[in-house]
C-alpha cells in the first residue's frame, strides 16, 4: 500500500521525531511512504484566526498538493 505523509506546520516545528516515527511505523507495517516536499500549512491557523478567505486558498494548495494520493496519513 502506498501512503502520502502530510506533516503538520506544529508537528515539523515541536515534535519532529513524530514524524519520523510515524515512517518507521507504517514501513513497518509494509506501507510505502512517500513525503511531497511542496506540502505546507493545512490552513488551519489562519481558519482558525478567522482569516477564511486566506484559509481557503492555503486549502486549497493542500487538496492540490495531495490530489493524486489515494491515502494520506498525519500524525
Amino acid at each position: 500500500m502506498i501512503v502520502d505523509i502530510f506533516i503538520p506546520c506544529f508537528v515539523d516545528q515541536l515534535y519532529p521525531e513524530t514524524g519520523f516515527n510515524m515512517v518507521k511505523v507504517l514501513e513497518q507495517l509494509g506501507c510505502e511512504v512517500h513525503y511531497n516536499p511542496n506540502q505546507t500549512c493545512c490552513g488551519q491557523p489562519a481558519y482558525n484566526a478567522g482569516y477564511w478567505e486566506q484559509a481557503k486558498e492555503t486549502g486549497n494548495k493542500f487538496l492540490s498538493d495531495f490530489s493524486e494520493t489515494d491515502y494520506i496519513v498525519a500524525p
